[in-house]
């Protein structure tokens, strides 16, 4: 059973001229098409570690040189959309924020039936193709975290 409990991972590499670029995902449903960071429900029995790495597998197929938690979480009311994901809607999900290291030549595999397309970016271009101000917010603080302590 899926949990009201979502994971956001930022994966980053080494840019080119330093600093990080940032892989986003372009998601595809039915009724909108967005630019996202990997993300996912947990499910029964999982930590919220083991739901990240999940989905960065599933996702992407990369395997990351580490992966924390940035100390971020955020909240929203679900949609109708969610409807079919929970036996009963929840008041709000929660979301735990991520950053993933990957070496410089890493390049995804994704999932056509949710992603169509992929992009590395650099932080400020990330952060203007963000949809959502939570996913906004979020890769703001996994910028400073990367500053502080990676």
């Amino acid at each position: 059973m899926r949990l009201p409990i979502q994971v956001s991972i930022f994966v980053v590499r080494p840019g080119p001229r330093g600093g990080y670029e940032y892989l986003l995902l372009h998601r595809v449903l039915p009724r909108i098409s967005f630019w996202q960071p990997v993300t996912g429900g947990a499910e029964s029995g999982e930590t919220i570690e083991q739901t990240a790495r999940r989905e960065l597998t599933e996702e992407t197929s990369l395997a990351p040189d580490y992966i924390r938690p940035i100390g971020f979480t955020y909240s929203f009311p679900p949609d109708e959309f969610f409807r079919d994901v929970y036996e009963t809607l929840p008041d709000e999900i929660v979301v735990h924020v991520f950053v993933a290291g990957v070496p410089a030549a890493s390049e995804p595999i994704i999932d056509p039936v949710e992603h169509d397309e992929y992009r590395w970016l650099l932080y400020h271009d990330a952060l203007e193709l963000l949809h959502w101000w939570d996913d906004r917010e979020a890769v703001r603080k996994v910028e400073e975290f990367l500053a502080k302590v990676v």
